[in-house]
């Protein structure tokens, strides 16, 4: 049967990030594209514990793509003058990004408030006028009402899957889903009239009990098919996505909102206004 209307919140730019690598295109980048040869190096701290350094390089990344005045010498870095992002390109400047921002610590990685912190610094060292700030108490609609409002700005969401709490080392966790669709045509329908429909589909899960992960949150739906609101999301250079009430569930029996909440973000109205 042909699929329901879905109410949709997006960014702009479905492609979220992307990145050229061996002839293919990510959906933002990956921490596993740095190796982890050398236990002391920078690269086995970003491979490790980087997810946080790679959602907040991705969304300088998707900003400056989609906006002159929101450019800076980093981004240049992976743009070299274009809005194309090569893989050769991606990886020093997401090791800059850790240099000079968010620090990836070993263990600890980098936490909420130090990554809205990086935000605030990067922003403020290239006159972006951006403000973040990380969120300890977010109800399940408090938290709703930000992503929609961020993504209706065109600003992607950074959303922590915290570790379990207080065992920080419990397995516990949310799964993953890719959306397939499935191959659908009536007999009566045109080769143009089957184009044109929108094909059915399901979630399938390709991970579980993920936990202690950031990802960014490029899309909100209101899905009549799973009837649940689905977060689209980027992570490991691909695209996912969780089901918005098994991560509040998650949040409120096995971590807390002090450490699975997303860093607000907003543009400075009136920095932007005496442009």
């Amino acid at each position: 049967m042909p699929t329901k209307n879905n109410s949709i919140i997006e960014l702009a730019n479905p492609d979220y990030v992307p990145v050229i690598k061996d002839s293919g295109i990510s959906y933002g980048g990956s921490q596993m594209w740095f190796p982890k040869t050398y236990w002391y190096s920078k690269d086995y701290i970003l491979h490790n514990y980087g997810c946080g350094t790679i959602a907040t390089a991705d969304m300088f990344l998707y900003l400056a793509l989609h906006n002159v005045d929101l450019h800076s010498p980093h981004t240049e870095l992976a743009l070299l003058g274009t809005n194309h992002i090569k893989y050769e390109n991606y990886t020093p400047y997401v090791r800059a990004i850790h240099d000079d921002y968010t620090k990836t610590r070993r263990f600890i990685a980098v936490l909420g408030p130090k990554v809205a912190s990086a935000i605030n610094s990067y922003s403020d060292t290239n006159r972006m006028g951006l403000e973040a700030s990380w969120k300890w108490k977010l109800t399940y609609y408090d938290m709703y009402d930000m992503i929609e409002n961020m993504l209706n700005n065109d600003i992607p969401v950074i959303l922590s899957i915290g570790p379990n709490t207080p065992n920080l080392w419990g397995k516990k966790g949310i799964p993953f889903y890719e959306r397939k669709e499935i191959e659908y045509q009536e007999k009566s329908d045109t080769q143009q009239e089957a184009k044109e429909k929108r094909k059915p589909y399901y979630y399938k899960v390709i991970y579980n009990d993920i936990n202690s992960h950031y990802v960014t949150v490029t899309g909100l739906i209101k899905d009549d098919v799973a009837g649940r609101i689905m977060l689209r999301i980027s992570s490991w250079g691909k695209q996912y996505y969780i089901n918005y009430e098994e991560y509040r569930d998650y949040v409120e029996n096995y971590s807390g909102t002090i450490t699975s909440s997303i860093v607000h973000v907003k543009k400075d109205k009136l920095y932007y206004n005496h442009k």
